[in-house]
């Protein structure tokens, strides 16, 4: 059976993003999608625009030092819509990461208008990526 060309469209999405091949996803973003990442992390909000959830995006594998990875379990969706289960893992500051989370991704014209993410333990990856206290001290100055 023939996934729907939106579920492929993830799939490839999720393998050029382990690859650090951003080019490929920014390719399959609307220009003006909304990224929503929840918590109270130091990556947490809402992003619009290509560039800015590209910069998030980005900014996932200088944190983790590029170990960010997002393995695919799950991916099923039609003409709208796109649901995905992936185990996310990472290591940051002598620190392991690893949880499940589901991603809604919404299709306009055959791009990623809208995303929202939702992990299924918030606290662990606000933990994770809080900011350090150089960076918070920082950014207060």
């Amino acid at each position: 059976m023939l996934e729907h060309p939106n579920v492929e469209s993830v799939r490839r999405s999720y393998d050029a993003f382990n690859n650090g091949d951003l080019d490929t996803v920014g390719k399959r973003l609307a220009d003006d999608v909304v990224w929503h990442v929840p918590g109270r992390s130091s990556i947490a909000g809402d992003y619009e625009g290509r560039a800015a959830t590209l910069a998030y995006l980005r900014r996932l594998g200088e944190l983790t030092d590029g170990s960010y990875q997002a393995e695919l379990h799950v991916a099923v969706g039609d003409d709208e819509h796109v649901i995905t289960i992936d185990h996310s893992s990472a290591r940051r500051a002598g620190k392991t990461y690893g949880e499940s989370e589901i991603v809604v991704f919404r299709f306009h014209d055959g791009r990623i208008a809208e995303a929202w993410q939702a992990w299924m333990n918030p606290y662990q990856h606000d933990e994770f990526f809080a900011p350090s206290p150089t960076t918070h001290q920082e950014e207060v100055s």
